[in-house]
């Protein structure tokens, strides 16, 4: 009566299976470039690539969207390229289409998902391999962002609040905030949830700025303030505007228009932004004009003019009344 074989005795054998079966897989390295957006309207164009070994042949190449095939390439058949209708609404280039790739023509929004290349290796081995990619179609906004809720000067300390809106795209696009290139901290944005149109699937995207001005803002007394709006690599539209600041107008007495104490030697306050002596600004009604005042000398002299004047009033009278009294005298006297 045989003995039964050991466990270590059936070992080798299977690992030598194990080791052929590896060796005998034909098919490897699938990859799948699928683009990461595409404009609506456009072509798009998807690549499956793979190695078979010289013993192995293909059987197939099949394309899904999600879970559903649309296009599939067997050369053993004829014809080798078909379309499936199941996926409505893709519309797939016949003529440009084979075992590399697989061309869609005038894509549209709804083409937006997950791809999935499928590559089978034919008989004996049927080793099959499937690799994804998302695409998403882009439908960019047909006008510039708008930047609403700007003053139109600014000082340093007052708050800029503002709003850039990117109407009607899908998807919403990105907005971001600089001053002078440089990107505001996020703790001085707010993002507002994408605002849907019901009826074209459209999107609006809103980005609010809320930030000190600060004096370094301005450069040669403008601040530079841009919202731009992108949507991958498809759409990029910026919209810029310069601010100029807000620099209080000086009164002839030292004081500026609101009313607050300026130092008229100040490097903020620039000579040529003094207004001359004729303006509305200049005057001496109420305030005392100081020494170093354009108006200062003339005001003097107004005063000391007048001053005179009262004097001469005054002599003129008491010489009236002088006379009047002598003539009464002499009147009662006779």
């Amino acid at each position: 009566m045989g003995t039964l074989p050991s466990v270590m005795d059936l070992r080798l054998p299977i690992l030598w299976l194990l080791l052929a079966a590896e060796l005998s897989v034909g098919l490897r390295n699938v990859r799948v470039t699928v683009p990461t957006a595409v404009r609506r309207g456009d072509s798009a164009h998807l690549y499956c690539e793979y190695e078979l070994e010289d013993n192995e042949r293909l059987y197939s190449i099949k394309w899904y969207k999600g879970k559903r095939e649309f296009f599939r390439y067997t050369p053993q058949v004829h014809p080798s390229v078909q379309v499936f209708s199941t996926v409505s609404g893709i519309d797939v280039e016949r003529s440009l289409s084979n075992e590399s790739q697989v061309v869609m023509r005038a894509v549209e929004t709804n083409y937006s998902g997950k791809y999935s290349c499928e590559v089978s290796a034919d008989a004996p081995s049927f080793h099959t391999i499937i690799v994804s990619g998302d695409m998403e179609v882009v439908d960019p906004p047909i006008e510039q962002p708008s930047v609403t809720g700007l003053q139109a000067r600014y000082r340093p300390g007052d708050i800029l609040r503002a709003n850039c809106t990117s109407h009607n795209s899908k998807p919403a696009a990105n907005l971001t905030w600089t001053i002078n290139d440089v990107p505001i901290p996020p703790q001085y944005v707010k993002l507002y949830r994408p605002i849907k149109d019901s009826y074209t699937g459209l999107e609006t995207s809103i980005l609010g700025v809320n930030v000190m001005v600060a004096h370094d803002h301005f450069v040669q007394g403008k601040l530079k303030l841009k919202c731009a709006a992108s949507i991958h690599q498809i759409y990029h539209e910026v919209i810029e505007q310069f601010i100029p600041e807000d620099r209080p107008r000086i009164l002839a007495t030292g004081v500026s228009a609101s009313g607050h104490s300026i130092n008229l030697y100040q490097g903020s306050v620039h000579e040529s932004e003094l207004t001359d002596q004729s303006d509305a600004y200049l005057t001496v009604n109420g305030y005392k004009a100081d020494k170093s005042s354009p108006l200062s000398s003339s005001s003097g002299s107004l005063q000391i003019d007048s001053y005179v004047k009262v004097c001469w009033v005054t002599f003129y009278i008491c010489i009236i009344c002088t006379v009047m009294v002598y003539s009464i005298r002499y009147l009662m006297v006779t």
